[in-house]
């Protein structure tokens, strides 16, 4: 278990997760846009929350990256507060029911 000390050690893909990937990816089960929140320029050390700030911003590419190379779409949660950055995402997703085919 990473303990928030040195680099984030590499995760151990087993076959059934990867098959698992693979079908989420091709039965389409989740929305192609993900709502990447943006580091708001710190991180405050809690006993859930052991990792520097360098440290999430490696976290944070990671996941970037990870699902970039899986094709969905980023949705830029820019630094804010906490109540900016819910109403952001719920006019998106508000934009995003109002927009979708009716059934």
């Amino acid at each position: 278990m990473h303990r928030g000390t040195g680099p984030i050690p590499e995760p151990t893909i087993t076959a059934l997760l990867s098959a698992e990937v693979e079908r989420v990816q091709r039965e389409g089960v989740y929305e192609r846009g993900v709502f990447l929140v943006q580091p708001i320029g710190f991180a405050t050390a809690t006993p859930a929350r052991r990792i520097t700030y360098q440290e999430s911003l490696a976290f944070a590419r990671i996941h970037e990256e990870a699902y970039l190379e899986h094709g969905y779409e980023l949705i830029d949660v820019p630094p804010a507060d906490v109540p900016t950055r819910t109403t952001a995402i719920d006019n998106h997703i508000r934009l995003m029911i109002e927009s979708a085919p009716r059934r």
